[in-house]
């Protein structure tokens, strides 16, 4: 499985140069709107789901939380570079995005054992 991975990653890397010289700057989207919408219904879906899971002390949390961590990121990545006229605004969002993000991730950490005193 790391072999796939290396492998992977190891072969994005010229089909992203090409991306980069190849794509046009400006496109028209269909769907826009629920692009934006269904990506964050799935944030909200996420955020709930790691509150539920995290109330009931249940081991399947970090999934839940670091899944939403990479939502939050990739939505503030996405707000700023598509910004255009909206920069401020984006960049308010992003403001938002990126502290809950690192809220999940820091509830999806392993907590250190605490030594018992004796």
């Amino acid at each position: 499985m790391k072999r796939l991975f290396w492998a992977a990653g190891l072969c994005l890397l010229p089909w992203i140069a090409v991306l980069g010289l190849t794509l046009p700057d400006v496109v028209q989207a269909q769907h826009w709107r629920l692009a934006w919408t269904g990506f964050d219904t799935a944030e909200a879906l996420g955020l709930l789901a790691t509150a539920w899971l995290l109330g009931r002390d249940d081991p399947r949390m970090p999934f839940a939380a670091i899944g939403t961590a990479t939502l939050l990121l990739a939505d503030a990545w996405f707000d700023v570079v598509t910004a255009g006229d909206d920069v401020v605004f984006s960049l308010l969002m992003a403001g938002l995005e990126v502290p809950l993000a690192l809220a999940c991730l820091s509830v999806a950490m392993p907590r250190p054992a605490v030594p018992a005193h004796v």
